[in-house]
């Protein structure tokens, strides 16, 4: 009995390390391939930037113009869809 306690127990014990070590093994992949793309770009991290059409009804003609979410300015004019 103290035998297949002892194998229980080392069986947990190594199914959790290996659990611990794959999530370790992970986040060090992700944090290295962040790296290797900030080091192609010089060390600048690039982002595109976030656009949203926004549609209004003017004398029952459909309107649409492009805002930009990341700099909070319109990039268009009204134009008729």
């Amino acid at each position: 009995m103290k035998i297949r306690n002892i194998l229980i127990r080392c069986s947990i014990i190594g199914i959790l390390l290996m659990c611990l070590s794959t999530a370790f093994i992970s986040n060090h992949a992700v944090y290295a391939a962040e790296k290797a793309s900030s080091e192609v770009n010089g060390g600048a991290v690039i982002n595109a930037e976030q656009t949203e059409w926004k549609y209004r009804v003017v004398d029952g003609k459909l309107q649409k113009r492009l805002w930009s979410l990341t700099y909070g300015i319109w990039l268009t004019d009204w134009e008729w869809v």
